[in-house]
């Protein structure tokens, strides 16, 4: 249960802010970071670059190195908030109405507190959680940080964290895949948590925006959801558009497909749980859909799936074929330009980049494909959708979701 701010609150949110310099056991306060504990001809080179060697003004080695270190540092810390949020830790402390102990959170939690500690420590000492008192070692999460941790809510961060610990288990073989005479891609099965984890991610997302925000950006289709269509979801790993449409317009029959079997076996078992009778989930890949499936579906989705299709061509001609005259088409993908250099600034380009080098590049060329990668670009995108014959309506901005792009066809 979520509490408003309380005394507790306004107790935790002044303990790191108030912290000085030397209050530790230690004192830190005469640390600079290039005073290392080697001797000075010892330094390591990035420590010493040659004199005259950076124009005044101009960022220095020291500049970069630290920059660095906040990368490397965030890394870390990103893999701990993973662990904290798939062992419950973040749900146990944010019903936790008091600041508590290291000892109390893992009691709490039923845990060994020896790892709950050291997850604490890593949690307090990058400001996810607060130190409520130095004395007594208690932490708090302030209530207005839970949305942002715990997974069930749109706006958390953990599931993300979780998605980077999954493209982490990957990095080995995709190490591999540089070389030239090494393997093309990487296949799906080594992501052993990706579903799961893009489940979390989408359904939350999902719930809160879909039906209520991006439907009534398309004039017309709530209404025709209304009345009752067929609708095919492309891509849908455990079918989450689907299901949550499927509930909200029962008239309408939902289609979600996708190339992992499991995937499909739980999208099945969910809507069954749900009692949703107007959904069917199958494997299938995109590019080679059933031939019995010419002008069926008056509308066709494709949440950020796209780009990981081995034959995006081959694919948007299937949606084009599988369209009824006058259907429609919604494709949203990440927003960007097909230029690296012309993403430069963009804040979504360090983590979608990646995403593409750990993920989606590999799976897509591990079956010889074409590699699109997450930000494939507008320029790519449109020119791609002219080519299969689809008809762009226009480019909109995804409500709610200010990293996305909605490219809305007609056949």
């Amino acid at each position: 249960m979520v509490h408003g701010p309380s005394s507790r609150d306004r107790h935790a949110g002044n303990t790191l802010n108030s912290f000085q310099p030397g209050t530790l056991h230690g004192r830190f306060d005469n640390f600079t970071p290039n005073k290392m504990s080697t001797p000075d001809h010892q330094q390591p080179d990035f420590m010493m670059p040659p004199p005259g060697s950076q124009p005044s003004g101009e960022e220095s080695t020291m500049e970069f190195a630290m920059k660095m270190f906040e990368i490397v540092k965030a890394g870390f810390v990103c893999m701990a908030m993973s662990v904290g949020s798939r062992a419950g830790l973040f749900e146990v402390m944010g019903r936790l109405e008091e600041p508590a102990t290291c000892q109390e959170i893992a009691d709490a939690a039923g845990m060994r507190v020896r790892y709950v500690r050291e997850w604490v420590g890593a949690m307090a000492t990058s400001g996810v959680i607060d130190v409520v008192d130095m004395e007594k070692e208690t932490f708090f999460l302030p209530r207005h940080r839970i949305p942002v941790l715990l997974s069930q809510f749109r706006r958390s961060v953990t599931p993300f964290c979780q998605l980077a610990d999954c493209f982490a288990q990957a990095t080995g073989e995709v190490v591999k895949c540089f070389a030239k005479d090494g393997p093309t891609g990487v296949p799906y099965s080594t992501y052993s948590t990706l579903q799961d984890v893009m489940y979390l991610v989408r359904r939350s997302h999902h719930e809160d925006t879909l039906v209520d925000h991006f439907i009534p950006t398309i004039p017309g289709l709530k209404e025709k959801l209304e009345s009752g269509i067929h609708v095919i979801d492309l891509g849908c790993g455990r079918g989450a558009p689907s299901l949550i449409m499927a509930s909200r317009f029962p008239n309408s029959t939902f289609y979600g497909i996708d190339l992992d079997p499991k995937a499909m076996a739980a999208a099945t078992k969910e809507a069954a749980s749900e009692d949703l009778s107007n959904t069917f989930f199958a494997a299938h890949d995109a590019a080679k859909l059933p031939s019995d499936w010419s002008n069926k579906f008056e509308y066709v989705t494709a949440f950020d799936a796209i780009h990981d299709v081995a034959f995006p061509e081959e694919a948007l001609q299937e949606v084009r074929r599988i369209l009824k005259p006058g259907g429609l088409f919604s494709l949203v993908e990440i927003k960007g330009n097909s230029k690296i250099s012309e993403n430069v600034g963009n804040p979504f380009g360090p983590v979608m980049y990646s995403t593409s080098l750990l993920h989606c590049v590999p799976v897509s060329m591990h079956f010889k494909g074409k590699g699109l990668g997450t930000i494939w670009g507008k320029q790519s995108v449109c020119t791609m959708l002219q080519e299969s014959g689809l008809r762009l309506l226009g480019v909109m901005d995804v409500p709610e979701v200010p990293e996305e792009c909605h490219y809305l066809c007609q056949k």
